[in-house]
C-alpha cells in the first residue's frame, strides 16, 4: 500500500443472503484527507465503514487501512482507527470523564495518559465543564460530541464518523461539523458518511457517491458538479411571456434549455454572460414584461445524484 494513503480497496463487496450491500468497492483515500460516503439510507455507507473498522467481515475483495491488511491484520487497524457509530454507544449513566476512563483502560493506557488526554479532548469538544455529569442528560449533540472525544482518546490515525449530525438541531450539526472540519486541520484522516448532499458540499474534500452498493461518482465537489456539464440555473418571474419571448430570451442568455412553468422561467448556461442580468431587464423593458424574482445558482449535488442514479435522493 503507498504510503500516501490511508485506504486502499479494491473490489470491496459485501453480501447479505441475496443482497449484494457493497458491490466490488475500489477507492482510494489519501492520508491527511476529509473523505466522504453520500447517498441515501440503504446505499451501503455504513456497511462500507463496518467493514472497513472490521466490525463486519468483507464477503470479497481486498482493503488496507492504516497500512495494514483488513483481513489478517484486524487488530492493528483497531489499534489506528477511531469510530463514532450513529449512535451513542458510551454509557449514560457514567460521566464523560468514567467513559474515557473505561475506554483508556480497553486500549491499556497509562493512567496518567488517559487523564491528561482525557482532559484535552474533553476541552476540545467543549464537554469539559459537563465531566462529572451523567452522559444520559446530555442533549443529542452533546452526546455526539462526547462519542468523537471517545474515538479520538487513543490518538488514531484515522476517524470514522458514521452520519453523526443525523437527528441533531441545526446548531448542533455546525457545530460538529466545525469540530469535524478542524480536526481534519490537525492531520486526522476523517471518513464520514451522509445523505445530507449540502453537507458533504460544504465539509468534505472528496466524495464517493453511494448508490444500491455501487460507487456512482467519485471526486471532488466541484469534479461531480462537472458531471452536469458546470452548467449554471438561471430562474426568473415573468408576469408573462410567450414561445417568441422564450426563444429570444434564451438566445440573450446563450442557455442551452429553456423551460416555462406558468410564470416561472427557467435557463441553463454553460458561460454566465457579462451583464447578463442588465441585458434581460433591458430586453424585458422593451417588451412591457416585468421581471420578478431572479436568481443565479451553480450545479448542486443534488442535481448531480439525481442525473447519475435518474431518481432524487431516497431518505
Amino acid at each position: 500500500m503507498p504510503e500516501e494513503y490511508s485506504i486502499l480497496c479494491e473490489r470491496l463487496t459485501k453480501k447479505f443472503e441475496n443482497v449484494v450491500a457493497v458491490d466490488n468497492l475500489s477507492l482510494r483515500v489519501k492520508k491527511g484527507e476529509l473523505f466522504g460516503f453520500l447517498g441515501p439510507n440503504g446505499a451501503g455507507k455504513t456497511t462500507t465503514i463496518n467493514m472497513l473498522t472490521t466490525l463486519l467481515p468483507k464477503t470479497a475483495g481486498k482493503a488496507r487501512v492504516a497500512e495494514f491488511d483488513l483481513e489478517s491484520q484486524a487488530a492493528l487497524i483497531r489499534s489506528r482507527i477511531g469510530v463514532v457509530p450513529q449512535r451513542f454507544s458510551l454509557f449514560e449513566e457514567l460521566t464523560p470523564m468514567e467513559n474515557l476512563w473505561y475506554l483508556g483502560e480497553l486500549y491499556e493506557m497509562k493512567k496518567e495518559d488517559i487523564e491528561k488526554r482525557g482532559a484535552e479532548l474533553l476541552r476540545i469538544v467543549e464537554l469539559y465543564e459537563k465531566k462529572d455529569i451523567p452522559s444520559g442528560t446530555f442533549s443529542g449533540g452533546m452526546k455526539q460530541r462526547l462519542s468523537v472525544a471517545a474515538g479520538l482518546l487513543h490518538q488514531p490515525e484515522i476517524l470514522f464518523l458514521d452520519e453523526p449530525t443525523t437527528g441533531l438541531d441545526p446548531q448542533s450539526r455546525i457545530a460538529l461539523r466545525e469540530l469535524t472540519a478542524s480536526l481534519n486541520r490537525s492531520g486526522i484522516t476523517v471518513i464520514y458518511t451522509t445523505h445530507d448532499m449540502d453537507e458533504a458540499d460544504k465539509l468534505c474534500q472528496r466524495i464517493a457517491i453511494m448508490n444500491y452498493g455501487k460507487l456512482v461518482a467519485l471526486g471532488t465537489p466541484s469534479e461531480l458538479k462537472e458531471l452536469q456539464g458546470h452548467t449554471h440555473k438561471i430562474q426568473l418571474e415573468l408576469d408573462s411571456h410567450s414561445p417568441e419571448i422564450l426563444d429570444s430570451l434564451k438566445k440573450l442568455a446563450g442557455a442551452i434549455s429553456i423551460v416555462a412553468n406558468g410564470n416561472k422561467v427557467e435557463m441553463r448556461v454553460k458561460r454566465l454572460k457579462p451583464r447578463l442580468v442588465q441585458t434581460l431587464s433591458e430586453f424585458l423593458d422593451r417588451h412591457n414584461l416585468r421581471m420578478g424574482d431572479f436568481t443565479i445558482s451553480e450545479p448542486t449535488l443534488e442535481e448531480v445524484f439525481m442525473s447519475l442514479t435518474k431518481k432524487a435522493l431516497r431518505d
